[in-house]
């Protein structure tokens, strides 16, 4: 996957190399089939190509697209009206219109030039066209049939075929990649790798619509305690480590429950076995009470407060959490550092 200029940089290469080969391999195909005009010709565009490696170690990526299009199309155009558009040269620039679109969003996600894919793309179709009709209309220059033509076709739609299965590879991988990602930035938060609270509304909606899954339902939320004095005291780097800590330990003891950072330093958790909530939730108190907590000046612990409810018939999203947040200040009222159910 292309995930920076680097990646690019050796896609490029790969690319450059190919169409360097393929321009020498149909370079000798021509000059043994008599098309001298056409295997002269190939000697400049190998020449482009091989300097496109210079271009390609600068990272200049939007003129190796732009002379690799133009290149490219220049040869189709000139092969077409020398054999005939049913040899299947004008596949590879017709083929080629979608890569371009699928460049012009690689260079801007590199910060690179626009390709102007809209240019290139007219430029194809007409030089397509008008060397195809100009081939059919006069006929071509070299009249080259037989086998010959048949091998040119079958290797033509070949390496065609070949471009648009592994460009449409590259292309739904990337945007899968693309989509994951954004669902990961929607859904959880970036610092402590837990889910946000939408995601954990989103479970938890549908949970609250089924009577039966419901009536064992639990949440906890969870107050990191004199969390201000902490980022005041030692920072807001530290009080980021404090965060990460209580994050870790819920994943380690709230196995089986979703843990979302619901807002600064609350966080809220459900779990589905109204029997072992406090137990849970006393069992991480204890465990955070033995969390070492590193800083510049100091060494020191720090204390988390939990308010725990279970979810009563009929009762909606919103209540719910009202009700439990007001344990949770019932557990801060009575001196933090303790559960309150």
């Amino acid at each position: 996957m292309l995930s920076n200029l680097n990646d690019l940089k050796k896609a490029a290469f790969v690319v450059n190399t190919v169409l360097t080969v393929l321009v020498i391999v149909m370079m000798a195909f021509y000059y043994f089939m008599g098309a001298t005009f056409l295997a002269y010709y190939s000697i400049p565009v190998a020449c482009f190509y091989f300097f496109h490696y210079y271009w390609i170690r600068k990272k200049q990526f939007t003129k190796v697209t732009w002379t690799t299009y133009t290149m490219l199309t220049l040869y189709m155009f000139i092969c077409t009206i020398c054999l005939g558009y049913d040899y299947g040269f004008q596949l590879y620039a017709m083929s080629t219109i979608p890569l371009i679109y699928h460049i012009r969003y690689m260079a801007k996600k590199f910060k690179q030039p626009d390709p102007k894919p809209n240019l290139f793309s007219v430029f194809i179709v007409i030089s397509c066209m008008v060397s195809s009709l100009y081939s059919v209309y006069a006929g071509p220059i070299y009249q080259i049939g037989g086998a010959v033509k048949l091998a040119f076709l079958c290797m033509n739609l070949g390496a065609v075929c070949f471009f648009l299965v592994s460009f449409s590879q590259v292309t739904s991988k990337l945007i899968i990649k693309t989509e994951e990602k954004l669902i990961k930035q929607a859904d959880f938060d970036a610092l402590t790798g837990l889910a946000n609270r939408y995601y954990m509304m989103s479970r938890l909606d549908p949970i609250l619509a089924d009577k039966n899954a419901a009536s064992n339902q639990w949440l906890a939320m969870i107050d990191v305690d004199n969390f201000k004095k902490i980022n005041d005291t030692y920072g807001h780097d530290i009080g980021d480590q404090v965060l990460m800590i209580l994050a870790n330990q819920m994943k380690k003891i709230c196995k089986d429950c979703v843990i979302s950072r619901w807002g600064g330093e609350e966080f809220l958790v459900s779990g589905n076995n109204s029997k072992v909530s406090p137990q849970i939730m006393q069992t991480l108190l204890e465990e955070i009470r033995k969390r070492e907590v590193h800083s510049d000046t100091e060494n020191f612990h720090f204390s988390i407060s939990v308010g725990v409810s279970m979810h009563i018939a009929n009762e909606s999203l919103g209540p719910w959490i009202r009700r439990t947040d007001r344990l949770l200040y019932q557990a801060k009222k009575n001196g933090k550092n303790q559960v309150v159910c």
